[in-house]
Formats: structure tokens, sequence, C-alpha cells
């Protein structure tokens, strides 16, 4: 709820709900922790953490990165870009290639410094994602501290996220997502300080950091338009309407500042408009393939090197040079974007003759691969085995913050939530997808846990002490 005109302060349902907080009935904890203790606990999962990512999944890493099966290696280009910036051939996939824009340049970047201090390798990779992992823990504690109030429920929050499946296999395989999820938190910790605050600069630090998750990886790119709608239907009057507009306007300005050196640099190549990255056109064809092609019995790795081999022929027809059976790299950035184009218009064009085809492929999507999809049939049992209980928990996670009268400090983690499969429901889902929201999901599913305890404890008699809040670790 916003506050009105009169008071000076125009502010969101969340953010008027943070602030109320304190009044809010907060969640109870078996007892008050110390900083000391919570760090102490902290630290005892890194070492956990960075035990299980750097020695119990060394055999997984040094599986053979050229089998389609899921392994834990590097992928996706992120390291073979790095590899070519740190031996000085540009921004680049192959020595012999064109200027790329393929991926977006955070993490590339990141990682060449690394191979440039550390040399080129996966474990010094893994490191970066493992230190990555620790900060957007103490992040997420905070921010968990912020919207339930209770020291208990935060920590059990970072626990759960740096200990669960998803977050051990994405910082082994050195990917994208740990650099993604911490700048990701990074814009949520500002945003919600924005929000509770109703400042200006505070939206514009919210939008710096931002643009810096889009450079990282640009799922996040639309999320001011969901935001700006809830607030809107947040507000009372005009006037609040006009502020939260401004404030989004803000945001929205300082994320385009960032993002600028990477857009000049991509207009001055290729004198067209790329924002983020060409990848989007492979991601859309394979989702289209796969939805009509995917056969029952097979793996789904088969299903995806087949649509390789669709965009293979696709590429052909437009008669320019390149590699590649599953990436196709062209020799020129020109190339590159003519048949990212001529990828989404192929896509596009068979969504418009089957709207039908469209909405089958967008609810398996959004109900089952977003969470489950797997390369294999092992891995996704192994997914549902890991994924269905932390969904569980969270959904009820969500009806404690509403009996508590707290759900309204969540309003725009759970827009965030339902944010992320939404935007891969028409293009293409896979379990490695959700990994971006399971901090967030953790957060839910440890209120949860919580007040399970915390039942127990009532019903076998023993004293329930309040939760004393104690001072966010800077």
């Amino acid at each position: 709820m916003l506050e009105t005109p009169r008071t000076g302060a125009i502010r969101s349902d969340a953010a008027a709900s943070v602030a109320q907080a304190r009044t809010s009935t907060p969640l109870s904890a078996p007892g008050p922790f110390s900083r000391k203790f919570i760090f102490l606990i902290l630290f005892a999962a890194l070492v956990a953490n960075a035990a299980i990512v750097l020695a119990g999944l060394q055999g997984w890493g040094r599986s053979d990165a050229s089998t389609p099966t899921y392994s834990v290696t590097f992928g996706d280009l992120y390291d073979q870009i790095a590899r070519n910036l740190d031996q000085g051939n540009g921004y680049r996939v192959e020595s012999a290639m064109g200027n790329t824009m393929l991926r977006e340049p955070g993490y590339p970047l990141l990682l060449a410094a690394v191979f440039k201090l550390g040399g080129y390798g996966l474990e010094q990779a893994r490191v970066v994602c493992v230190l990555l992992a620790f900060g957007a823990a103490l992040i997420l504690l905070r921010l968990t501290r912020k919207i339930t109030g209770d020291a208990t429920t935060a920590l059990v929050a970072a626990l759960l996220f740096l200990l669960y499946p998803g977050t051990l296999v994405a910082e082994a395989r050195a990917g994208i997502e740990i650099p993604s999820i911490f700048t990701v938190l990074l814009f949520f910790i500002a945003l919600y300080s924005a929000v509770e605050k109703a400042s200006l600069w505070r939206y514009l630090t919210a939008g710096l950091l931002l643009g810096v998750a889009v450079l990282v990886r640009s799922e996040v790119l639309l999320f001011p338009l969901p935001l700006l709608v809830y607030f809107l239907f947040g507000t009372r009057s005009w006037v609040e309407r006009r502020k939260a507009v401004e404030r989004i306007a803000v945001l929205g300005f300082a994320a385009v500042a960032v993002m600028s050196p990477w857009m000049i640099r991509n207009y001055l190549l290729v004198h067209k408009f790329v924002p983020t990255a060409t990848v989007a056109g492979v991601a859309a064809q394979e989702g289209l393939y796969t939805c009509e092609n995917a056969a029952q019995g097979d793996p789904f790795w088969v299903a995806q090197m087949k649509a390789g081999f669709e965009r293979e022929e696709l590429a052909t027809q437009l008669g320019r040079p390149f590699t590649g059976p599953y990436y196709q790299l062209f020799y020129s950035p020109q190339d590159e974007v003519a048949f990212n184009r001529a990828l989404l218009n192929h896509v596009s064009t068979e969504y418009r003759s089957h709207p039908a085809l469209l909405a089958t492929c967008a609810a398996k999507n959004l109900f089952f691969n977003f969470w489950f999809l797997g390369k294999t049939g092992k891995t996704v049992l192994l997914n549902m085995i890991a994924q269905v209980p932390l969904l569980a928990l969270s959904i009820t996670g969500v009806v404690v913050l509403w009996k508590r009268g707290l759900l309204r400090n969540a309003g725009i983690i759970l827009l965030y939530i339902l944010y992320i499969p939404a935007l891969h429901a028409p293009i293409i889902a896979h379990a490695r997808h959700s990994t971006l929201i399971v901090p967030f999901l953790a957060m839910l599913a440890a209120v949860s846990l919580v007040s399970f305890w915390q039942t127990l404890r009532t019903n076998s008699g023993a004293p329930l002490q309040r939760s004393v809040a104690v001072p966010d670790p800077k």
C-alpha cells in the first residue's frame, strides 16, 4: 500500500510492507543468533560447498566435452570467448572468426581476467563461482531479513541456497548461472532499499546494478516493465502513478547507461541495434524444434542435436560461410546478426501460422520443462527429486507469509519468480534455467521450514522464543 501524498513519501505496496515489517507478526525462531554464529555457520557451509564443487564433482568435470549428454564442464562458449580475450585476439569465439555478439560480455570479461591471472582452466573458474555463490548467499541473508524480519529464516535461506544440488552443479560447470544470480541479487537488495526509502538516487543505484546484471545475462532486462505494472496497481492517485513511472524511468535510464558501451560497440560493428546478444534465435529455434520433434523414449539431447542440424541447413541456405554443427559460428558479425534474425523470423512465422502449437509449447515449458527437463531420463529424475520438495516448501512458505501478514514484503520477489518462467515459456526452457530463481525459492522454503520447526516445538511443549533482530552482516 502506498502512503498518501500528504506524508510526502510515495511508495509501492512492497515498500510500505517492508517498512511495516517490525509491526507485522515476525517469524518466530528457536532463539536469537549472534553475528559471529551466523558467519561461522555460513563459513562451514562454504567449506562444504567448496569441497563438493572442487573435489566431489571433479570426476564429472573430466567428462568428454564433445559428448552430447550433460557433463559438468565448460559450455555455451563463455570460456572460448574469454580465452581469446586473454590471448589478445579480441571478443570472438575462434581466433579465425570475426568479432561476435553471441554472448553478453560480463562473464567472458571476468573469465578473461581469471585466465590472465591463473591460466586457462575449469578449476580456476570454479573457484570464482564458489566465491560468487558465497557472496550471493550473504546478499540473500540480508534480503531475507528485510522481508521476514527473522535471523533464523535468513540463515536457513542462505544455507539452502549454498547446499542446493542445482547450485552445486551450476558452480561445478562454471557456467553463467552463478554470476547471474550474484548480480541479480545485488540489483534486488538495491531495489528493495530504493522502494523502502522512496529515493530517486537509490533507484539510480538499482538501475546501475540492473545494467550490470543484464550485461551478465539478459533475462532480467525486461523486468522493469512488470515491476512498473506492479507499482501502478498499488497506487492510489495519479500523482503516485506519475512518481512510480518516474522512478522506473530513472532505473531504466541508469541500466541503459551501463549497457551503452556494449550497445555502441555492437552498432559500430554491424550498424544495427543489438542491445544484448545474438543467441535468441538459437534458443527460439531449438525450443520450437524440440517441442515438435522430441521423441517420447529418446533422451532430450538427441532432439537438441537434430535442432542443431536444422540450424546448419538454415545457415547453409543463407549462403554465408560458417562452422559448427550446434552453434553456427560465422566469419563476420553481419552474417551472425543476419542468421539470428532469420532464425527468429522462422520461429515467428511458424507460431503465427499455428497458434495452438505456441500454446502447447509454452505450456510444456512453463509447467514441466523449466523445472525438470534434462538431457537424459536420469537427469530428469534427479531434477524432480531435487525440485519437487523445494517447490512444495516454497508454496507453503507463501502461505505462511500470507498468514503472518508479511506477503506484501515479498511481492517483488514473487513477481520475479513468475517473470523468469514466463519469459522462457514461448522460447525454450530447461531445468538449468530454473537455477536463476533458486535463491528466491530458497527464501520461501526457509520460511516454511522455520514455521514447521516452530510448530514441532509448540506441539512438543518446548517453550518458543521470539527471534531477536541482530544487525545485518555488512
